[in-house]
C-alpha cells in the first residue's frame, strides 16, 4: 500500500463474500487503482473492512461520492478518504474533550 496522500480510501461494512478482486472491480469505476486489499484474521476471515488506493486524491474524492451507502452484497458501504491513525486518534481526543 502507498503511504497516504489523500488517494487511500477505506471501504467499511463489507459483505463477507467480498474479496480482493471483487473490491479493486466495485471501485474501478473512478480511476487508477494502485492497491486493493481486504483486511482478514489470520485464519483468513474477513474483518469487514478494506483499502483502496488510487493514483490521485481526486479519483479518491469522486470513489466516495459515489460509492458511500452503495449496497454491495447485503451491505451497505461505509466509505472514506483513509487518515491516518495519528489523525483518528487525535479527532477523536479533541472530540472527547469538547464533552468533558
Amino acid at each position: 500500500m502507498q503511504k497516504f496522500q489523500g488517494n487511500k480510501v477505506s471501504i467499511k461494512n463489507l459483505d463477507d463474500e467480498v474479496d480482493d478482486e471483487q473490491l479493486r472491480s466495485e471501485f474501478s469505476a473512478f480511476g487508477t487503482i494502485t492497491s486493493a486489499k481486504v483486511m482478514r484474521e489470520d485464519k483468513g476471515t474477513t474483518r469487514g473492512f478494506g483499502f483502496v488506493c488510487y493514483s490521485s486524491p481526486d479519483e479518491a474524492t469522486k470513489a466516495v461520492t459515489e460509492m458511500n451507502g452503495k449496497m454491495i452484497g447485503s451491505k451497505p458501504l461505509y466509505v472514506a478518504l483513509a487518515q491516518r491513525k495519528e489523525q483518528r486518534l487525535e479527532a477523536e481526543l479533541v472530540n472527547w474533550l469538547l464533552w468533558l
